[in-house]
């Protein structure tokens, strides 16, 4: 007796490591077995008084419970899956074949007649679902989804697409860039990419008015973005270096840093080279902290006094100002978008000059400065965009044009400076 219990102990433990358990019913997932082998084995290592036939009835038992579950948890993504579903059944009736277990096979055949049609009624559902969805996306734009944005890279106005023309997504997939793509590669993102923009395009491309349609545009964009956020653009100009981190703070409501200050100051400067000089952020900071010998040699090369203008940006932590120097009638001014005068921060800028003049033996600079508090100027009215005031105040002053702006033109004036920055030139 304890001969052929051990005999069948074996044969057990054979059973349930075997991989007929894995493939031979119905080509079920390993996953789903292991889930059950844990019971099988405490079954079998047990005493077993049980005869060889009521343990395999057992085991059989077991798979068909495992088949069930495979076939419930199986995803509907596709028509194959329902053949799929065919062919466990016939695998699984033709498998299972015990005179002891036509109970459990008929009942499960009416189950697995069941999860199939469940299955052929879910995939005709699902394909019916993506037609009427891609349909009426179809309809909401009148065009094909996939060519609304990225056919407007072709300057060629056109109603409808050809069918000779490339495929060409809106997303970039395909190898004929789109117009975001073109956005993407010239600016590194699209930070400065405004509906305005958008719109502009799609109706000189495709000769119609998609003002009706933002959502579909907006949600595209969107989708877009999200796709393209890790970007290793870099900008050069002259010293100055800005990459994506610095263009960032251009975005909605950040706080501009120094390196674009200094970078958009280099370019009013170089607009206008022999009249305006535009000192680096860090000036006065330096000033302060060491003294006139702390900027003596920054300006070893140029002589302020032959300038029209001279433009120092101020920079107090968390607030940006800006102090000019028309040198024709030696008028220092303070500009602050909050209305705010830091007196000390004047007369610091004026104790330089005066320096300055004795250093290069000017004495015709050494009297008669005056200082001006320009209030008529146009005001923030948020704690964000004082960086973006200071830069407007400047290119309007180094132009000579004049203070046309407000608060609510601001995030035009944010994206307008990114592309400024990128392209390295001032527009109007």
């Amino acid at each position: 007796m304890k001969k052929q219990r051990k005999i069948l102990w074996r044969k057990g433990i054979h059973l349930a490591f075997s991989e007929k358990w894995n493939t031979g019913f119905g080509g079920f997932k390993k996953f789903y077995f292991h889930q059950q082998l844990c019971i099988l084995k405490a079954k079998l290592g047990r005493p077993v008084t049980w005869s060889r036939h009521l343990r395999h009835f057992q085991c059989r038992k077991k798979a068909l419970q495992i088949q069930k579950t495979w076939i419930q948890d199986e995803p509907l993504f596709a028509k194959a899956k329902s053949t799929v579903a065919v062919q466990n059944l016939s695998t699984l009736s033709s498998k299972v074949k015990g005179k002891d277990t036509k109970h459990f096979i008929s009942s499960s055949r009416t189950f697995l007649k069941l999860q199939t049609e469940k299955l052929l009624s879910s995939v005709k559902n699902s394909d019916h679902e993506y037609s009427g969805e891609k349909s009426l996306l179809k309809a909401a734009t009148d065009i094909p989804a996939n060519s609304v944005l990225s056919q407007a890279s072709d300057h060629r106005p056109r109603t409808e697409p050809q069918a000779s023309d490339p495929p060409m997504k809106f997303n970039g997939e395909s190898q004929s860039p789109g117009f975001l793509d073109e956005v993407m590669k010239k600016y590194g993102s699209l930070v400065p990419l405004s509906e305005k923009d958008v719109l502009g395009r799609l109706k000189d491309v495709f000769n119609e008015d998609f003002s009706n349609r933002k959502p579909f545009i907006n949600r595209e964009i969107t989708n877009y973005r999200a796709r393209h956020q890790k970007c290793n653009f870099r900008i050069f100009y002259n010293k100055h270096m800005l990459d994506m981190d610095d263009l960032a703070t251009l975005d909605g409501q950040n706080w501009l840093n120094d390196q674009v200050i200094n970078m958009y100051g280099e370019l009013i400067m170089d607009a206008v080279p022999d009249k305006v000089h535009f000192f680096n952020s860090f000036f006065h900071r330096q000033l302060v902290t060491k003294g006139y010998n702390g900027v003596k040699r920054w300006t070893k090369k140029v002589d302020l006094f032959k300038k029209s203008l001279l433009l120092i940006p101020i920079h107090l932590e968390v607030h940006w100002s800006l102090i000019t120097v028309t040198l024709s009638n030696r008028i220092i001014s303070f500009y602050d978008s909050q209305g705010i005068h830091f007196k000390f921060c004047v007369e610091n800028i004026r104790k330089y000059l005066l320096t300055e003049a004795r250093e290069k033996n000017r004495p015709e600079f050494l009297q008669g400065w005056q200082t001006a508090v320009t209030k008529c100027i146009p005001q923030q009215k948020n704690d964000s965009d004082c960086g973006v005031f200071v830069l407007q105040y400047c290119k309007c002053l180094a132009l000579e044009q004049p203070f046309q702006f407000s608060q609510e033109d601001m995030p035009r004036v944010r994206k307008r400076i990114y592309k400024e920055l990128c392209e390295c030139r001032l527009m109007d």
